[in-house]
C-alpha cells in the first residue's frame, strides 16, 4: 500500500483501532451505530467512505474524547473548529502554571502567550516593560488586547518598526493559510480586519511566498533614540489535533545584537509585577 493509499485510509485505521481496543466486534460497533457490519468493515478497509453524520454517529458509539473526535473527523476529511481553550479553567491548570514559568524564566527577554487570533493570553514583565518603554502604556491597559493590532496600528508599534512591511505580509499570509485551512470564522474576521489597515501591499500573499521560517518573525523597531532588533520565535501549544494551528502560541522574543540585550536587561520589569497579563503563580 502506498503513502498515499495509507493516507486515505486513516479514518478506517483509527475506527478499527479505536474499536479493538474498546474490545467491540464490527458487529456489536455497527449495532450502535445502526448500520451494517459489512459497511463497517468497508469502512475500516476503505472501501467506503463515511458520511459527515456516519462520523458523528461512531464518534458517539465509541465515546471519544475531543481530541480524538477532531482526529476522527479530520482524518475523514471534515474540519472541525475546537471548543475555545479556556486557561483560566480547572482543566487547563497545570497547563497555565507550565506557561507562567516559561514566560518567567524567560526573563529578561520579552515572551507571551496568544490564542489563534492573536488576544494576548499571558504576557512576562519583560514584555510589558518594553511595551512602556515604547509608551504604549494606553494600550497594553486595555482588555483583550491583540498582539496583531500592535503590530499593525498606528496607535501600536506600525511607526517604529522598520521591517513592517516584511512582517505585515508574513503574518498576515500565516492567518489568511490558517483561515483557508480550517473555514475558521473568527480567522477570517482577522484577515479581513487586517487586510483593511492602511500601508499593506497589494501584492503581499506574492511578498510573503517562501518566507524564511513559518514560525520565525524579525522586528526591528528604531523611533528615535530607541532601537532593538529581535527575532521571535513562534511555539504552538495545546494544538488542535486537525494539525492546522494550534490553539496557543508561545511567542518567545530573542535579541539579534549586544545593544538590545543590554536594552532588556535594563527594563524595569518590578514595574510590571501586578499586570493582569502576569500570571500570579509564576516562579
Amino acid at each position: 500500500m502506498s503513502a498515499i493509499e495509507s493516507s486515505r485510509n486513516a479514518f478506517g485505521k483509527l475506527v478499527r483501532f479505536w474499536r479493538t481496543n474498546l474490545d467491540l466486534s464490527q458487529a456489536q460497533l455497527a449495532e450502535k451505530v445502526e448500520a451494517a457490519p459489512r459497511h463497517i468493515s468497508f469502512l475500516e478497509t476503505g472501501r467506503s467512505n463515511p458520511t459527515r453524520d456516519m462520523v458523528a454517529r461512531i464518534a458517539q458509539a465509541l465515546a471519544l474524547g475531543p481530541r480524538e473526535n477532531t482526529t476522527l473527523y479530520t482524518a475523514a476529511g471534515f474540519s472541525v473548529e475546537p471548543t475555545p481553550l479556556n486557561i483560566d479553567s480547572e482543566e487547563h491548570k497545570a497547563l497555565k502554571e507550565t506557561l507562567a514559568i516559561l514566560l518567567r524564566k524567560h526573563e529578561p527577554y520579552p515572551a507571551l502567550v496568544v490564542n489563534h487570533i492573536g488576544e494576548i493570553i499571558l504576557g512576562n514583565r519583560a514584555w510589558l516593560a518594553m511595551m512602556k518603554v515604547v509608551e504604549l502604556d494606553e494600550q497594553i491597559s486595555r482588555p483583550n488586547i491583540n498582539l496583531f493590532h500592535l503590530y499593525f496600528s498606528e496607535e501600536g508599534l506600525k511607526q517604529g518598526i522598520e521591517n513592517w512591511e516584511e512582517l505585515a505580509c508574513f503574518l498576515l499570509l500565516r492567518i489568511r493559510e490558517q483561515e483557508m485551512l480550517t473555514g475558521n470564522p473568527r480567522l477570517e474576521e482577522l484577515s479581513e480586519w487586517l487586510q483593511a489597515y492602511p500601508g499593506l501591499p497589494q501584492d503581499w500573499a506574492k511578498r510573503a511566498l517562501g518566507s524564511r521560517n513559518t514560525s520565525l518573525y524579525d522586528l526591528h523597531y528604531n523611533a528615535g533614540d530607541l532601537k532593538f532588533r529581535s527575532r521571535t520565535l513562534v511555539t504552538g501549544v495545546e494544538p488542535s489535533r486537525s494539525e492546522t494551528f494550534s490553539q496557543l502560541e508561545l511567542h518567545s522574543f530573542i535579541p539579534q545584537n549586544e545593544e538590545t540585550q543590554r536594552f532588556w536587561e535594563t527594563m524595569d520589569l518590578q514595574a510590571c509585577e501586578n499586570h493582569p497579563l502576569v500570571a500570579a503563580d509564576a516562579l
